[in-house]
């Protein structure tokens, strides 16, 4: 009869700890797979909204920092320097007055005492005296060089 020495057993006993170890992982991530999986499907199902930062925005498209400033109520001059559209009523436009650094304006903000953004489409914004009323200015953003 053979005597089995006690690091035959010793060895049984590591190869036994690093199974269960290794059982004890794969059910692990498993279980965390399973339940993530569901909370993953139903995030990307959800509309990605996020609001408009439209002083990032502006310092983007050549703002100048100390632009949000309050700029005097009575203008005669608009230039529209840029425009950020998300449909028919949502976006945000760069305008400048009077030769003044431009300011970033969302649509329904009040511009000048009389003058509210309308509207923002692909290369123009709506300027009137009310949000629904009837425009009054239309900004059309400039032609980049080399284009017809």
């Amino acid at each position: 009869m053979q005597v089995k020495s006690p690091e035959f057993w010793r060895l049984r006993l590591v190869t036994f700890l690093l199974a269960a170890l290794a059982a004890s992982s794969v059910g692990y991530w498993a279980l965390k797979w399973s339940t993530s999986t569901g909370l993953t499907r139903t995030t990307l199902l959800e509309p990605a909204t996020r609001p408009i930062n439209s002083a990032q925005i502006a310092r983007l498209l050549g703002a100048t920092p100390g632009s949000d400033s309050p700029t005097p109520q009575v203008q005669t001059k608009y230039k529209l320097l840029g425009v950020i559209t998300l449909g028919p009523h949502r976006g945000s436009a760069l305008i400048a007055m009077d030769d003044k650094p431009a300011k970033p304006y969302r649509v329904g903000e009040q511009i000048s005492e009389d003058l509210v953004l309308q509207s923002v489409q692909a290369r123009s914004a709506l300027l009137g005296a009310h949000l629904q009323g009837t425009t009054s200015i239309t900004l059309e953003l400039p032609l980049m060089p080399g284009t017809h």
